[in-house]
């Protein structure tokens, strides 16, 4: 465990703000909807303010349901562009800094390029409309802060692709996944340590220019490569207990009418270049899966 200032972590029970809070320990605040409706600026502003002495504010609550999205349009935009502005906007008025949780899905397809931080957005659906309002509207809060925009999240919670994978491989027959979208699997806890280090280090984030960075897993994989990578890890593992057939097809031919970004890569060049690192997904994958059965 590294020696990490006080800080608050707001999404504190989800999978990168548990992360935070691990790595943090006894210098972690953790904040959860428990503590506070993060939608109601004045019960926010009211939990910040009693956490007492802190050196920095990182926020890693999103509303991450990509079709609930479309459903709960205003639900999505509160979590994701209000709070967070909210939160900019506090850490501001404390002088600490401010980091915020971004994702692929301000992007557009990306075909054969990877998305540069710099790089003109385009979400195709609500989820990522609300994302990038919460980029801008943290940007305009606090031109100090940092948005640390990253992909495919996966943990030993439940509810990510890993499990998801793994609980549909023990009771079907078969799996069906699209191989046109492609993207950077990451493991929750790395980007633990490269979060607190932009929160922590005024030099490392004066190298961010325009306050964007992509942090995320190496090697690109399509969905369908990533769920035969699982799978097969399930075996290896005893987890499961044979390797189920897995179908291809595309994003065209799911039952969702939401729009998903095809080829939405994430160039993390800038992050290598700082030495902010994370495991090969493949080496993190063996971890979670492992957990799965116990």
């Amino acid at each position: 465990m590294n020696d990490f200032p006080r800080t608050i972590v707001l999404g504190a029970n989800g999978q990168v703000g548990s992360s935070l809070i691990r790595q943090l320990g006894e210098s972690g605040v953790g904040i959860t909807r428990k503590d506070a409706d993060i939608t109601n600026k004045a019960a926010l502003f009211r939990v910040l303010d009693s956490a007492g002495p802190v050196s920095a504010l990182i926020n890693a609550a999103a509303y991450t349901d990509v079709d609930g999205a479309e459903r709960e349009r205003e639900r999505a935009f509160a979590v994701n562009a209000h709070a967070p502005a909210w939160a900019a906007a506090w850490a501001a008025e404390h002088n600490i800094p401010f980091a915020h949780f971004s994702t692929e899905y301000v992007f557009p397809d990306g075909g054969e390029r990877y998305w540069l931080e710099g790089d003109a957005t385009a979400p195709l659906n609500a989820y990522g409309e609300s994302k990038r309002a919460g980029e801008l509207a943290v940007h305009e809060a606090n031109q100090e802060g940092v948005i640390i925009r990253t992909s495919w999240v996966y943990s030993e919670q439940s509810g990510n692709f890993v499990r998801k994978v793994l609980e549909l491989a023990k009771s079907q027959q078969s799996l069906t996944v699209v191989s046109d979208q492609v993207g950077r699997p990451t493991y929750a806890p790395d980007l633990a340590i490269p979060a607190l280090q932009i929160a922590h280090d005024a030099a490392l984030r004066s190298k961010i220019h325009g306050g964007v960075l992509h942090l995320a897993s190496g090697e690109p994989v399509s969905k369908y490569d990533f769920a035969r990578a699982i799978v097969d890890t399930g075996v290896s593992e005893g987890v499961l207990s044979r390797a189920i057939p897995i179908t291809e097809i595309t994003t065209d031919q799911l039952s969702s009418s939401v729009r998903r970004p095809l080829r939405c890569v994430l160039d993390i060049s800038l992050a290598q270049s700082l030495g902010l690192q994370t495991k090969p997904w493949r080496e993190s994958l063996v971890a979670v899966v492992r957990t799965a059965s116990q």
